[in-house]
């Protein structure tokens, strides 16, 4: 065979070869095709990724958008049946999961809305389950046929909150809930602002309670918890008008007690003995436009570690040179808040507050109050040195920062901490938390950046939920960008922030 005749042989047998590919890859193309069209299929099919949660986890979940993780407690509103109604109607799988979970139907509401064909449906579909009551301004016409429908329930009721303006429902509502005995009532809140009888609650029928919240009540006559194994009390408004209700409530078992008063510009003073009230198990305390003074002076409390206190403006009473000695210096936690922006503590208050709490660890505060906590006295004061210099095991500091940025001194704060240093005490942890609401006073970056550097030396700095009032870029010396969350158009908010060494601040 010659050289022509070989070459138009290979050139047929690479024809051959090119045709045997090509077919070979529109069969690949066609195959192709068709795995595409299953993998669409299948995706199709999936279910979606909430969807392919396990059971358990999905119930979990929707417990707590209804409000019913075991780990919050019981809190109700009007609108549960309806939330409840809206995750029902996402998918059939949510559909069926919480109609037959029956702890998604342990939370009972009764409002002006309610009625006796929902309320035995929900009875039934919580089978076994421990009952949150809660009765919301029922209307009095259908009250008999819902409590006749409820209270055959009884032995399962774990809580009730009743709430009503109307004084003669409360009134039918409370006759009725004493005739019976409720073995596992746990938790009662009672509320009806123009109540003027003596506390309708028997307590020979509640062996299970713990928790106690008493609002709106008048008159403490006949009002007596002494015997009771009560472990939180809240008293608020003019239910604690009279001093002499306080030696009727439950001392010995009592952690967390919390007396408020409607009246903002009327401070609680009364007249107590020193030492008078002991509470030998209270871990927490919280007075909310009570003299603290008086107060503080008439309890014995050997294992309090929380001390809230909301005030008023002005100075309290009564505090003379008296000191509490060694008293109250196992209190690790401590938090100031004023009922408004407009109500600055009093600098002989804070003297006294930080005198009787010198073991603080923890520190809450406004931002607008640190003059009075960290800047020296007035010569007249003849007090010589900040009130916080009180605590000295201070280890974190928190400034709520809700208002204006000019209407507090950044200095006064970073003069105290530099002056730690000079001691050798250790580096004190501040955080600085915004306040995340719409109408909250906005930060410029100006402001924030003289923050920034003129406590970044004496402190472990964090900020929280800081809004800012222009758009920001941050950068850092490794060339890391925070992230920042946009709200609205007008601001943006610096959600968690810690020790980023901010030498670039770019604002546009």
């Amino acid at each position: 065979m010659d050289e022509l005749a070989r070459a138009r042989a290979e050139l047929t047998r690479l024809q051959c070869t090119e045709r045997t590919l090509i077919e070979q890859l529109l069969a690949v193309r066609v195959a192709m095709e068709t795995q595409k069209s299953k993998i669409n299929k299948l995706v199709e099919e999936r279910p979606s990724p909430i969807n392919r949660l396990p059971t358990e986890l999905l119930a979990r979940i929707l417990s707590f958008l209804l409000m019913r993780g075991s780990e919050v407690s019981a809190k109700f509103s009007e609108d549960l049946p309806t939330l409840r109604k809206d995750l029902a109607s996402v998918s059939r799988l949510w559909s069926d999961l919480i109609l037959n979970t029956p702890s998604f139907w342990s939370g009972i509401v009764l409002t002006r809305k309610s009625g006796a064909k929902s309320l035995m449906t929900q009875l039934t579909r919580s089978r076994e389950q421990l009952l949150d009551i809660a009765i919301i301004y029922p209307r009095k016409n259908s009250l008999d046929t819902l409590w006749d429908i409820l209270i055959p329930s009884r032995n399962r009721w774990r809580s009730v909150i009743i709430e009503t303006s109307a004084v003669d429902v409360f009134s039918d509502i409370m006759s009725k809930f004493n005739q019976f005995k409720f073995p596992c009532l746990e938790e009662v809140s009672l509320d009806s602002h123009d109540y003027d009888h003596p506390l309708p609650l028997s307590f020979a029928h509640l062996p299970a309670l713990r928790h106690l919240h008493l609002g709106g009540l008048h008159g403490p006559e006949g009002f007596s918890m002494a015997t009771t194994l009560l472990t939180t009390l809240s008293m608020s408004n003019v239910l604690i008008h009279d001093r002499s209700i306080l030696p009727r409530i439950a001392t010995q078992s009592l952690t967390a007690l919390t007396i408020t008063h409607a009246n903002r510009f009327h401070n609680l003073d009364w007249a107590l003995g020193q030492d008078t009230l002991r509470f030998p198990a209270l871990q927490r305390l919280l007075l909310d436009v009570i003299n603290p003074y008086r107060f503080l002076d008439a309890i014995v409390a050997p294992k309090l570690e929380y001390f809230d206190y909301t005030h008023r403006y002005g100075p309290i009473s009564g505090t003379d040179n008296h000191t509490f000695g060694s008293k109250f210096n196992h209190v690790r936690h401590f938090t100031s808040k004023p009922r408004s922006h407009l109500e600055y503590l009093d600098n002989s208050t804070a003297y006294v507050l930080c005198r009787a709490f010198p073991g603080v660890r923890c520190a809450s505060l406004p931002a607008f109050d640190i003059d009075r906590f960290f800047a020296a006295p007035y010569p007249s004061g003849g007090l010589g040195q900040p009130p916080a210099d009180n605590w000295k095991s201070l280890e974190r500091l928190s400034l709520f920062c809700d208002v204006d940025a000019e209407s507090w001194s950044v200095d006064v704060l970073a003069n105290w901490l530099a002056k730690r240093r000079e001691f050798g005490l250790p580096l004190l942890h501040v955080e600085l938390i915004g306040l995340c609401s719409t109408y909250a006073a906005q930060m410029t970056m100006e402001e924030f950046s003289f923050r920034y550097k003129r406590l970044r030396d004496y402190c472990l700095l964090d900020f929280k939920d800081m809004r800012f009032s222009r758009a920001l870029r941050l950068s850092t010396d490794s060339g890391l960008l925070n992230i920042v969350r946009a709200d609205n158009k007008n601001g943006i908010t610096l959600k968690n922030w810690r020790e980023l060494p901010l030498d670039n601040m770019d604002i546009f």
